[in-house]
């Protein structure tokens, strides 16, 4: 018969197993296939390059249209979260493309991204730390 201590070994590494599945599946989207991540300004960075030049790759920046007159990320689509209207302009959008999603500190893009889940978009990242943690690691922006 097993030990009470064998039991709880056995309990224990039965829970971390569990909890390394679910850790690895959260932020990946992988119940409906859809592909979600945080990701840094050097990540993201990577992200932009690989795509260059793809019609099926949007640099979505989610900040006030003064916001993204003082400065965004080269190529980046303006959709201001805080609009009446954010929600209707998104579900205009296609679903089928991928998104890099960012606001100034990446507050208002956790927001975006989820009513762009309930639209049923599948494919977008998010830039942890939003534009201003881009420009602190020397990231070009335009005007």
């Amino acid at each position: 018969m097993a030990s009470t201590a064998d039991t709880l070994k056995a309990t224990f590494v039965l829970g971390l197993a569990a909890l390394a599945f679910l850790v690895a599946g959260i932020g990946t989207g992988t119940a409906r296939g859809d592909t979600t991540r945080n990701m840094g300004p050097g990540e993201a960075q990577a992200l932009i390059r690989e795509n260059a030049g793809k019609q099926d790759f949007v640099v979505l920046d989610v900040r006030t249209p003064g916001e993204f007159a003082r400065g965004h990320i080269v190529g980046a689509v303006l959709v201001d979260y805080r609009s009446p209207v954010f929600r209707e302009e998104m579900a205009g959008r296609d679903r089928a493309k991928t998104y890099l999603v960012y606001c100034r500190t990446g507050n208002r893009s956790v927001g975006a991204m989820k009513i762009m889940r309930e639209l049923g978009f599948r494919s977008y990242y998010h830039l942890e730390g939003g534009i201003k943690r881009w420009q602190e690691e020397g990231l070009p922006v335009v005007r």
